[in-house]
């Protein structure tokens, strides 16, 4: 082989393994913030799973929504960070951390079903232990029975609201639940392969009522939105 080849291809592997290298050490630093809007955690934590591709819920508090206020999170991420169980607790612990006016609910982190969930320190009708039989119906069907079955056992009233990019009309099968968190079950009911799916619980004028929004999870920064599952 000619030197001039020879030498060639050496500085090509070498910039290919620069390259390769850059590539794993690669990371981006981030600062979120949300500038005096009302439930300021609630917008923050939209952003994170816009912004990540992570699945969050938020649930408000049972007395009253969280007043006005402002945030602003700093972190690291890497691809490999990115879907790192612990780096999402990290960041999200942080953000519950964070001060977001005087009058603002506490807040704690829950993990169930694959979800990270931001829930009140109150506690949530989320928590109430469900009982249902196993069935096969659409999953709009299914989601309005156990905001039903939440609402009898809790007294608190829990209505299924608004629903983005769900297929409703799916049948899907939810296993026998006895006694159970409403809250893993309903995070188990939306995320059937290959549906990714979170929510919010928001009161309704009184705290006696709440509206449940699931939605799709997906990355509006980079990441294609997974197929939704067809009929």
């Amino acid at each position: 082989m000619p030197l001039s080849m020879l030498k060639s291809g050496i500085r090509a592997a070498v910039l290919l393994s620069v390259c390769l290298a850059g590539r794993t050490v690669w990371s981006e630093e981030v600062q979120l913030t949300v500038q005096d809007v009302p439930q300021p955690l609630a917008a923050a934590v939209k952003q994170l799973e816009t912004r990540e591709g992570w699945g969050i819920t938020y649930e408000e508090p049972p007395d009253k929504p969280a007043p006005k206020g402002s945030l602003t999170l700093t972190y690291t991420v890497t691809d490999a960070t990115r879907a790192d169980p612990r780096f999402q607790e990290q960041v999200l612990t942080q953000l519950l951390a964070r001060p977001a006016g005087k009058d603002a609910p506490r807040f704690r982190l829950v993990q169930a079903g694959g979800l990270w969930h931001v829930t009140p320190e109150q506690g949530s009708p989320l928590e109430t232990p469900i009982t249902l039989p196993r069935q096969k119906r659409p999953l709009g069907e299914l989601l309005q029975r156990l905001c039903a079955e939440v609402t009898k056992r809790s007294g608190t009233q829990v209505e299924l609201g608004r629903t983005a990019g769900l297929p409703l009309e799916t049948r899907v099968t939810l296993e026998a639940v006895n006694r159970e968190p409403a809250r893993a079950v309903l995070a188990r009911l939306l995320n059937s392969a290959p549906r990714r799916a979170a929510w919010t619980l928001r009161t309704q004028g009184t705290a006696q009522k709440y509206l449940l929004s699931p939605h799709r999870i997906f990355r509006l920064t980079g990441d294609t939105p997974e197929p939704v599952l067809e009929k």
